[in-house]
């Protein structure tokens, strides 16, 4: 080597030196030691869930109704807490805002309508910069066929753009759905009903923010407990799925409903194969999980966390996989995220134990080839019993504004209902956190 090249080199050792320290350092930032708990290093890897990990999802699960809707949220709104509480019938049949300390016993009958915990949307839906509120309100004294209040409101602070209509009788679970692609998200509404004389069901509505028009799909009547949206048969339009649970006149049964995009909904049930009324599933979600480009099926009910591909549009129940297999657990929410950073999704799920007396948060790692229960990896505490006390939904976002992602519980019931739950994210482990 020449003496020149000799040189060369020398002066360029401190840039190599620097080269060999970043790269040392962001091989430890990625690959860290982490204590198990009990004062033990492993190899495991120190995950970091920034907010920007929500925009890891494939085009076709964005298209879905549980992207859209955990992506609205960044925070909770505490609808029972907030002025839009409830509503009171007066004399001349008006239906207006319940002003606090204003109850008349005498009226419990007759003429208040109740927030249902969990049962809204707080995003800017409108486009014009500021949060609107949309909410579901239950006739009391509950249950009855009596129908409901929908809520929306295009600036909570200064109550503007206020739209109260008489609406569908128990809106079980409402998502954002953009059915005509054109970026402005349409609201979805599926109704359980209530399931008494004369047992009349109740049926799937839109609502189009722009309009404040509610439109109600009745050719099939049911009780939908679950539904979702998404791409089934990637024509480019979101279809909807949803599942009736029946009643004593009207069976079980799975429900499609394909867009044309424009605004007409076609009811083809004939994509569901195999199913019988034996059959019985309330919770309904689309995800595409295992990255092929087609939505696939998961069906959740007592003891059992049903997952169908999705074969060129149709879904074949004697396909089925059951990844949850426990009588005490009735699945309430379905959610999906990578946990371990493999670019493959994990399927959280809310579950409710022994019938509403608890709930249990539990962590599948699933492809249609295996799947395993990955809860404790991740998690502290995930069951927990109490009067009553379940969580509705759960909402994948930034609690804590700390920058990281935390596992959030939304519409909590019974000896839980004044608390707020979470599962605080600590260098990829998620600890329960509560507070008032």
């Amino acid at each position: 080597m020449g003496e020149k090249n000799i040189s060369t080199v020398l002066k360029n050792i401190p840039f190599y030196f620097f080269i060999l320290i970043f790269i040392s350092c962001s091989s430890n930032s990625l690959e860290s030691e982490i204590d198990d708990g009990n004062g033990n290093n492993g190899n495991e890897k120190e995950i970091v869930y920034p907010v920007s990990e929500l925009n890891n999802y494939s085009s076709i699960n964005k298209k879905t109704s549980w992207y859209k809707t955990n992506k609205s949220f960044d925070q909770l709104f505490d609808v029972a807490a907030s002025r839009y509480r409830g509503f009171e019938k007066d004399n001349n049949g008006d239906i207006n805002l319940f002003v606090r300390g204003t109850f008349d016993q005498n009226k419990v009958n007759c003429c208040y309508y109740w927030n249902d915990l969990g049962q809204y949307i707080f995003t800017d839906l409108d486009g014009d910069g500021t949060k609107d509120l949309w909410a579901y309100y239950l006739k009391a004294p509950w249950p009855t066929n009596a129908n409901g209040l929908h809520l929306f409101v295009g600036n909570v602070e200064t109550n503007e753009n206020y739209n109260l209509q008489t609406g569908l009788t128990q809106v079980r679970k409402n998502v954002l759905s953009d059915f005509d692609n054109d970026g402005k998200n349409e609201i979805t509404l599926i109704s359980s009903g209530y399931d008494g004389n004369p047992f009349p069901g109740d049926s799937i509505a839109i609502f189009n923010v722009s309009t404040k028009q509610y439109k109600y799909l009745s050719d099939d009547i049911g009780y939908f407990h679950g539904g979702a949206t998404g791409d089934i048969n990637n024509d480019g339009f979101e279809d909807i799925v949803a599942y009736s649970g029946g009643s004593v006149v009207i069976p079980v049964h799975p429900v499609f409903y394909q867009n044309d995009g424009s605004g007409n909904f076609e009811l083809k049930n004939d994509i569901f194969l195999n199913f019988t009324d034996a059959d019985n599933y309330y919770t309904v979600e689309l995800f595409d999980i295992d990255n092929d480009g087609y939505l696939d099926l998961f069906l959740g009910s007592t003891g059992i966390l049903l997952v169908i591909k999705n074969e060129n549009g149709t879904f074949d129940r004697l396909n089925g996989i059951n990844i949850q297999s426990d009588s005490n657990l009735e699945v309430m929410d379905i959610d999906f995220f990578d946990f371990d950073n493999d670019n493959f999704k994990e399927v959280l799920v809310m579950n409710n134990v022994s019938s509403y007396q608890g709930h249990s948060l539990n962590l599948y790692k699933f492809s249609f080839q295996s799947n395993i229960q990955i809860t404790s990896s991740y998690f502290d505490e995930t069951k927990f019993e109490g009067n009553n006390s379940w969580i509705k939904w759960v909402h994948i976002f930034d609690y804590d504004k700390d920058g990281d992602l935390d596992i959030v519980g939304d519409g909590l019931f019974g000896d839980i209902v004044d608390n707020k739950i979470y599962w605080k994210n600590e260098s990829g482990k998620f600890k329960r956190t509560i507070t008032n």
